[in-house]
Parts: C-alpha cells; structure tokens; sequence
C-alpha cells in the first residue's frame, strides 16, 4: 500500500515540475510552502539540481529532509532569503491566506509560484467540494493510519475556503502581488474546475 501512495505522490511531483518547473531560477534555494510528504521538493532537487527548503505547519515528509516548521504567521525566514518560493495548494487552508502571500513575497527576491484549483458554478464548487474531502481529509487519516505519514504528525488542513478565480485575484491584491504570467488545465469541461498556476511578482 505504502508503495501505491508513493507512487501516487510521485505522479502529482512530476504533473506539477511539468507545469511550473521552467518558472523556476536556476539556482536556489527556493522555498517549498505546504511541502506536505516532500515529494515535490525531492524531485525538484534531483531534476533541477536546485537547493529546496520545506516548510509547513506540521510534519508528515515520507521524503528528502524534514521541513522548517512554520506558524500561520510571519515566516522565520530573512528577507530575500530565496529565489523563489512555491505554493501549492495551500490558500484554501490558511487563516490569512493574503498574510501568507505576503509574507512568501518577503522572503523570496525572485517570483512567488502559485498553484491553486478554482471553481465556476455549482457543479464545479461541488465536485471541489467532494475532492476536498477525499483527497485531503480522508487520504492524510488514511495514510496515518497505514503509518505513511508519521503518527505524530498533526491534521491541519481543514479547509476554511474554495476559491473561484475573482477570490484568489483579491488575495492577491490583498498580499501586493501581481500576475506575470500563468498556465491552466481543465478539470471539468467549461471551466467548472480549473488548476490554475500563477507566476506572481510583486506589485510595485
């Protein structure tokens, strides 16, 4: 089983380096910002041959190194200290996601890569809403229960909000932060549910 959720893990990895990866700097560190089992992150140091750093509010790597661990608050970090920083589908979970926005701008001197699913219509907020639940709450409880994830590591990603596009934008005018440019893949047909990608700088 433990090998089926890895092999799982590792099909998001690469899906999302495909996506974002050449929005990256050539050189690191670069700040990994919900870096959840550290799937992503390892792949990124071992294709890109970049400097990492995971961080999150709780910890539940399954790989690479174990991440800075962080409030939802400001970050430990100095400013610039990264060339840039990722966000992956994480707003949805924060208290003050326009807080955590900014506080990624602070840190990072190069651009702040988002990632996030949005929602247009009823049947889009419902199958987010349904894929919220089995792919966040259910898989961690699962994966702690089958010892994926250690049994010390904490629930923390009770979603407080589903984003349409309009939304996340106002987080971003919110955080100060601007689009350059962007990337999509449809989820459901006529744009019910999008992934949509973000490469932010800030609003200056």
């Amino acid at each position: 089983m433990t090998s089926l959720l890895d092999g799982v893990m590792e099909r998001r990895a690469r899906r999302l380096v495909d996506e974002v990866g050449a929005w990256l700097p050539a050189d690191g560190p670069v700040l990994d910002l919900g870096s959840g089992t550290g799937h992503l992150s390892a792949r990124l140091a071992r294709e890109l041959g970049i400097e990492v750093v995971p961080a999150d509010v709780t910890d539940m790597h399954v790989v690479g190194p174990r991440p800075v661990l962080i409030a939802d608050g400001e970050l430990p970090f100095e400013e610039d200290a990264f060339s840039a920083a990722l966000l992956l589908f994480v707003l949805a979970y924060p208290d003050r996601p326009a807080r955590v926005l900014a506080e990624a701008a602070r840190v990072t001197r190069g651009p702040v890569i988002l990632v996030q699913t949005v929602h247009a219509g009823r049947l889009g907020y419902a199958w987010l809403r349904v894929r919220e639940f089995f792919w966040t709450t259910v898989a961690f409880h699962v994966s702690k229960l089958l010892g994926y994830v250690s049994r010390d590591a904490r629930f923390t990603m009770r979603t407080r909000r589903f984003y349409t596009d309009a939304r996340l934008r106002h987080e971003l005018d919110a955080a100060g932060l601007r689009i350059r440019s962007r990337c999509e893949r449809a989820v459901l047909p006529g744009r019910a549910l999008v992934v949509t990608g973000w490469r932010l700088e800030r609003d200056v």
